[in-house]
Protein backbone atom coordinates (compact mmCIF):
# COMPACT_ATOMS: atom_id res chain seq x y z
CA UNK A 1 0.00 0.00 0.00
CA UNK A 2 1.48 3.33 -0.84
CA UNK A 3 1.70 5.72 1.47
CA UNK A 4 -0.34 9.04 1.20
CA UNK A 5 0.90 12.49 1.68
CA UNK A 6 -0.01 14.61 4.24
CA UNK A 7 -2.53 16.99 1.86
CA UNK A 8 -4.18 13.80 0.70
CA UNK A 9 -4.79 12.15 4.15
CA UNK A 10 -6.19 15.53 5.83
CA UNK A 11 -8.59 15.47 2.68
CA UNK A 12 -10.00 12.34 3.04
CA UNK A 13 -10.47 13.00 6.92
CA UNK A 14 -12.18 15.70 6.64
CA UNK A 15 -14.54 14.18 3.97
CA UNK A 16 -15.14 11.35 7.05
CA UNK A 17 -13.05 10.89 9.97
CA UNK A 18 -11.72 7.62 9.93
CA UNK A 19 -9.88 6.66 13.09
CA UNK A 20 -6.89 4.83 11.36
CA UNK A 21 -6.49 7.48 8.87
CA UNK A 22 -6.61 9.78 12.22
CA UNK A 23 -4.16 7.62 14.28
CA UNK A 24 -2.16 7.23 10.76
CA UNK A 25 -1.66 11.12 11.09
CA UNK A 26 -1.33 11.53 14.82
CA UNK A 27 1.63 9.08 14.27
CA UNK A 28 3.25 11.31 11.78
CA UNK A 29 3.06 14.35 14.37
CA UNK A 30 3.83 12.55 17.31
CA UNK A 31 7.58 14.24 17.76
CA UNK A 32 5.74 17.40 17.57
CA UNK A 33 3.90 15.97 20.45
CA UNK A 34 7.36 15.06 22.37
CA UNK A 35 9.00 18.38 21.45
CA UNK A 36 6.50 20.18 23.20
CA UNK A 37 6.32 17.83 26.04
CA UNK A 38 9.94 18.60 26.79
CA UNK A 39 9.26 22.14 26.69
CA UNK A 40 6.06 22.41 29.07
CA UNK A 41 5.44 21.30 31.95
CA UNK A 42 1.72 20.61 32.83
CA UNK A 43 0.78 19.95 36.80
CA UNK A 44 -1.00 16.62 37.29
CA UNK A 45 -0.13 15.09 33.58
CA UNK A 46 0.68 12.20 32.84
CA UNK A 47 1.74 10.27 29.50
CA UNK A 48 -1.75 9.24 28.46
CA UNK A 49 -3.27 12.99 29.78
CA UNK A 50 -0.66 14.69 26.85
CA UNK A 51 -1.48 11.60 24.18
CA UNK A 52 -5.03 12.02 24.81
CA UNK A 53 -5.22 16.39 24.61
CA UNK A 54 -2.62 15.88 21.41
CA UNK A 55 -5.30 13.00 19.90
CA UNK A 56 -8.41 16.19 20.60
CA UNK A 57 -6.26 18.59 19.29
CA UNK A 58 -5.21 17.18 16.44
CA UNK A 59 -8.79 15.89 15.14
CA UNK A 60 -9.83 19.54 15.85
CA UNK A 61 -7.00 20.67 13.75
CA UNK A 62 -8.00 18.52 11.19
CA UNK A 63 -11.33 20.12 10.88
CA UNK A 64 -10.47 23.31 10.79
CA UNK A 65 -7.80 22.96 8.35
CA UNK A 66 -7.93 24.77 5.11
CA UNK A 67 -6.12 23.12 2.23
CA UNK A 68 -6.28 26.67 0.73
CA UNK A 69 -3.47 28.13 2.85
CA UNK A 70 -0.20 28.18 2.16
CA UNK A 71 0.77 27.09 5.83
CA UNK A 72 1.79 23.64 6.26
CA UNK A 73 -0.30 21.23 8.17
CA UNK A 74 2.84 20.39 11.11
CA UNK A 75 3.10 24.36 11.61
CA UNK A 76 -0.87 24.84 12.25
CA UNK A 77 -1.17 21.65 14.33
CA UNK A 78 2.05 22.95 15.92
CA UNK A 79 0.28 26.44 16.93
CA UNK A 80 -3.22 24.63 18.02
CA UNK A 81 -1.20 22.36 20.30
CA UNK A 82 0.65 24.81 22.10
CA UNK A 83 -2.17 26.73 22.41
CA UNK A 84 -4.12 23.86 24.25
CA UNK A 85 -0.98 23.42 26.67
CA UNK A 86 -1.08 27.49 27.73
CA UNK A 87 -4.71 27.02 28.62
CA UNK A 88 -4.28 23.77 30.33
CA UNK A 89 -1.43 25.71 32.25
CA UNK A 90 -3.05 28.72 32.50
CA UNK A 91 -6.11 26.10 33.92
CA UNK A 92 -3.79 24.53 36.55
CA UNK A 93 -2.05 27.63 37.97
CA UNK A 94 -5.95 29.44 38.04
CA UNK A 95 -7.24 26.33 40.07
CA UNK A 96 -4.28 26.51 42.27
CA UNK A 97 -4.49 30.17 43.08
CA UNK A 98 -7.82 29.48 44.00
CA UNK A 99 -7.54 27.05 46.56
CA UNK A 100 -4.81 28.59 48.11
CA UNK A 101 -6.42 31.80 48.40
CA UNK A 102 -9.84 29.66 49.79
CA UNK A 103 -7.99 27.72 52.36
CA UNK A 104 -8.53 28.20 55.87
CA UNK A 105 -7.31 26.96 59.30
CA UNK A 106 -10.34 25.47 61.35
CA UNK A 107 -8.32 25.49 64.66
CA UNK A 108 -7.10 29.03 64.20
CA UNK A 109 -11.09 30.59 63.09
CA UNK A 110 -12.81 27.99 65.57
CA UNK A 111 -15.30 30.32 66.81
CA UNK A 112 -16.36 31.68 63.80
CA UNK A 113 -17.03 28.07 62.61
CA UNK A 114 -18.64 27.41 65.86
CA UNK A 115 -20.94 30.41 65.19
CA UNK A 116 -21.87 30.04 61.55
CA UNK A 117 -21.63 26.11 60.17
CA UNK A 118 -24.72 24.22 62.11
CA UNK A 119 -24.51 21.38 64.00
CA UNK A 120 -26.46 18.67 63.24
CA UNK A 121 -25.96 16.91 66.07
CA UNK A 122 -26.54 19.23 68.00
CA UNK A 123 -30.18 20.51 66.56
CA UNK A 124 -30.80 17.11 67.48
CA UNK A 125 -29.95 16.73 70.64
CA UNK A 126 -31.84 20.06 71.65
CA UNK A 127 -34.64 18.37 69.35
CA UNK A 128 -34.59 15.55 72.24
CA UNK A 129 -34.51 17.78 75.15
CA UNK A 130 -37.27 20.10 73.96
CA UNK A 131 -39.08 17.01 73.85
CA UNK A 132 -38.39 15.30 76.87
CA UNK A 133 -39.39 18.97 78.80
CA UNK A 134 -42.73 18.86 76.65
CA UNK A 135 -43.55 15.71 78.08
CA UNK A 136 -42.91 16.74 81.97
CA UNK A 137 -44.68 19.65 81.13
CA UNK A 138 -47.93 18.11 79.84
CA UNK A 139 -49.56 16.53 83.17
CA UNK A 140 -48.76 19.35 85.44
CA UNK A 141 -51.14 21.55 82.94
CA UNK A 142 -54.50 21.51 83.44
CA UNK A 143 -57.10 20.69 80.43
CA UNK A 144 -57.42 24.50 79.38
CA UNK A 145 -53.63 24.90 79.66
CA UNK A 146 -53.11 22.01 77.86
CA UNK A 147 -55.32 22.50 74.74
CA UNK A 148 -54.05 26.32 74.90
CA UNK A 149 -50.20 24.82 75.23
CA UNK A 150 -50.54 22.33 72.16
CA UNK A 151 -52.38 24.74 69.90
CA UNK A 152 -49.48 27.15 70.28
CA UNK A 153 -46.99 24.48 69.13
CA UNK A 154 -49.41 23.60 66.18
CA UNK A 155 -48.85 26.93 65.29
CA UNK A 156 -52.93 27.24 65.76
CA UNK A 157 -54.53 30.48 65.61
CA UNK A 158 -55.68 32.35 68.68
CA UNK A 159 -58.82 32.30 67.42
CA UNK A 160 -59.18 29.11 66.62
CA UNK A 161 -57.13 27.98 70.23
CA UNK A 162 -59.95 30.59 71.87
CA UNK A 163 -62.59 28.94 70.55
CA UNK A 164 -60.88 25.45 71.46
CA UNK A 165 -61.52 26.34 75.08
CA UNK A 166 -63.67 28.67 75.08
CA UNK A 167 -62.21 31.89 76.09
CA UNK A 168 -61.91 35.38 74.77
CA UNK A 169 -58.71 36.96 73.66
CA UNK A 170 -57.91 40.08 75.17
CA UNK A 171 -58.07 43.08 72.76
CA UNK A 172 -55.03 44.92 74.89
CA UNK A 173 -52.95 41.78 74.86
CA UNK A 174 -52.93 40.94 71.54
CA UNK A 175 -50.00 42.51 70.52
CA UNK A 176 -48.51 40.21 72.88
CA UNK A 177 -50.36 37.16 71.48
CA UNK A 178 -51.45 36.20 75.02
CA UNK A 179 -55.01 34.87 75.65
CA UNK A 180 -56.78 35.76 79.03
CA UNK A 181 -59.28 33.19 80.79
CA UNK A 182 -62.39 33.93 82.19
Amino acid sequence: MTELTNRTLICQLQQSMDSSELATLFDRYRPVLYRLQQTYYIPGFEQDDWIQEARLVLYTAVQKFQLERTTSFGAFYRLNLTHRIFDLIRQTQALKRQMNHTAVSIEVQSSYFADTLPDFRWALREQLEVKEAIWQLLPRLSVVERTVFVGILRGDSLELISQQVDCKINPNAVRTKKISFL
